[in-house]
């Protein structure tokens, strides 16, 4: 009789209707995540006759972020929002930028942009596209110090120099796909490759590199970054 009993029970709770293991996105869902990942800067200075791999302006760097989203449309599965990053690239050392001076050249950057969402809205596994428009803020650091026995020509001195030391504000165009998985009904983790467009104003060295014969950097840039976030659906 109890092993009949406990048969019963087991075919009672197989037959209730099992819930949603993930909380489909619905009009009205907002989430918020955070990333960290890497980043590259593209972009060079414009020295007549040298080879792009000595003239960039940064080295990859890391990139920081965070993301607020607010799903507005059913099907297709649309989102708006904004998303804010910045990334502080490494330095970049070259002994054939300007001849006779090793220069170090650093660069960072901050975003901001409107974004669009089209998303996959149900399941563990929901990936997504999206596209935005903003303002980036992005400065850019060039020191040189002579080598090769050589001095600066105005003081005849060895002593490191900054020759460029600028930053401009212009629009941002960004596109991104990612990837969430999600592991409760509201929690995530995913990852995320945004590519962003930088156009702005030319750099301006100082005096001291215009009198070495240093050009005017580029004014459009690009970023590409690959992040890994942590998210909240509610």
């Amino acid at each position: 009789m109890n092993n009949l009993r406990k048969i019963c029970f087991v075919l009672a709770l197989g037959s209730l209707p099992l819930g949603k293991a993930f909380a489909d996105y619905a009009k009205g869902t907002t989430m918020f995540q955070i990333y960290g990942g890497g980043a590259g800067l593209g972009g060079h200075y414009n020295q007549p006759g040298m080879n792009r791999d000595e003239q960039d302006l940064a080295d990859g760097g890391g990139l920081i972020g965070g993301q607020f989203l607010y799903f507005f449309h059913d099907n297709p599965c649309l989102a708006a929002g904004f998303d804010i990053s910045h990334a502080s690239f490494d330095d970049f050392n070259s002994s054939q930028l300007l001849a006779n001076r090793l220069t170090t050249s650093s660069a960072d950057n901050t975003t901001g942009v409107a974004i669009l969402r089209l998303s996959y809205p149900k399941g563990r596994f929901r990936p997504y596209i999206q596209g935005g428009i903003g303002a980036h803020h992005t400065s850019l650091s060039l020191t040189g110090i002579p080598i090769n026995g050589s001095t600066w020509s105005d003081t005849g001195t060895t002593e490191s120099r900054q020759l460029l030391n600028d930053g401009h504000i212009g629009p941002a165009f960004e596109g991104a796909v990612g990837m969430h998985i999600y592991f409760t009904e509201r929690f995530f983790v995913g990852a995320e490759l945004k590519i962003l467009a930088l156009p702005g104003k030319a750099f301006t060295p100082t005096a001291a590199g215009a009198n070495e014969g240093l050009q005017n950097p580029t004014s459009t840039l690009s970023e590409a970054g690959l992040g890994l976030m942590l998210g909240l659906g509610f």
